[in-house]
């Protein structure tokens, strides 16, 4: 399954950063995120979408 990464500011529905790439695996996915949070420590809320 492929997967898309949302980011959304922390206790909000407002979307921080648009993010094109699609992921082959949640693998992927997982990497991609937390090379985000070492950039962006504490700012972001990530979220993996299953995409078809």
């Amino acid at each position: 399954m492929k997967y898309k990464i949302r980011v959304f500011y922390i206790n909000s529905n407002k979307e921080a950063l648009i993010v094109d790439d699609v992921f082959d695996t949640k693998n992927a996915a997982d990497t991609a995120i937390e090379e985000m949070k070492s950039k962006f420590p504490d700012m972001y809320e990530y979220v993996k979408l299953p995409v078809q």
